[in-house]
């Protein structure tokens, strides 16, 4: 007995190593098929993360695609057979928990600054940035006509989530995050004029912009100058964009109305028709 435990423990450990050795070569054969599926760019980054025994389905696994490229990162959630050779892409969902609540969980608003009544029975949050010319017609949408056909009906947030592609959405959110650290109506101020000077504004002259716009909001522009130059906002502004990302957020603007998705820059009577009907089952 002495002698074969050696033999029994490497055997053991052979089995161990075959079985890892099989399951990271299903791994890759995964990671393959996705990317071809999806016709992928090879700057594209693929991993696969959280993989483990799946505890909605007996004898499946789970994890996570990770998919990094030049326009940020997103996630999907897998449920796979114990090889990997079978695989359903997509998120698994509980459907004795509201969708819509299980949404709003997700998104971090507590000490942020909204606007709208603060005991309004529908919220909205948008993931923009200020650059991009369909936000500004959201921006438009939002102000000029759900701000004030529901007031007291509705609040706003507004997240940043500036696109990799627009070279001066991330000084901008850095600047507005700036001015929200130290007053919120100085933050509101920059949002509105970055949007309503959005055509004058370039990555020469953001800052100089940025400065007018807060010239009257009474905050202390030594620490605003020093929050800006230094960046100092950068990750609260990463934050809200990997929030969005983990939303389903891809491309701005995106709303979340009391945690139902509106994608683009939609015409009024589509955000009146989801507000319309959160209204309703309030009652």
């Amino acid at each position: 007995m002495t002698r074969l435990a050696p033999r029994v423990a490497m055997a053991g450990l052979l089995v161990v190593a075959s079985a890892n050795l099989a399951l990271a070569q299903s791994e890759d054969a995964l990671i393959k098929y996705f990317r071809k599926k999806n016709n992928l760019p090879p700057t594209a980054n693929v991993t696969i993360e959280g993989l483990k025994e799946s505890a909605h389905f007996k004898g499946s696994k789970e994890g996570t695609l990770n998919i990094a490229g030049p326009q940020g990162t997103r996630a999907m959630t897998f449920v796979a057979s114990p090889d990997l050779k079978y695989v359903v892409v997509g998120e698994v969902v509980d459907t004795t928990i509201d969708p819509a609540k299980a949404v709003m969980a997700k998104i971090d608003l507590k000490g942020e600054p909204f606007k709208g009544a603060k005991d309004a029975q529908v919220t909205i949050v948008e993931y923009s940035e200020f650059q991009c010319p369909f936000c500004k017609r959201g921006f438009d949408t939002i102000e000029n006509q759900v701000l004030k056909q529901y007031e007291g009906k509705v609040k706003f947030y507004f997240r940043s989530f500036p696109l990799p592609f627009h070279p001066w959405a991330m000084p901008a959110s850095i600047a507005a995050e700036c001015a929200k650290v130290q007053k919120p109506d100085a933050f509101w101020k920059i949002y509105e004029s970055f949007f309503t000077h959005q055509a004058e504004i370039n990555p020469q002259n953001v800052k100089e912009k940025a400065t007018e716009f807060l010239k009257d909001t009474g905050i202390d522009m030594a620490k605003w100058n020093s929050c800006y130059d230094n960046k100092e906002t950068a990750a609260q502004v990463n934050k809200q964009h990997d929030e969005g990302a983990a939303l389903g957020v891809t491309g701005t603007p995106a709303f979340f109305i009391n945690g139902r998705m509106l994608v683009g820059a939609q015409p009024f009577e589509q955000f009146k028709n989801v507000i319309d009907d959160e209204l309703a089952s309030a009652k």
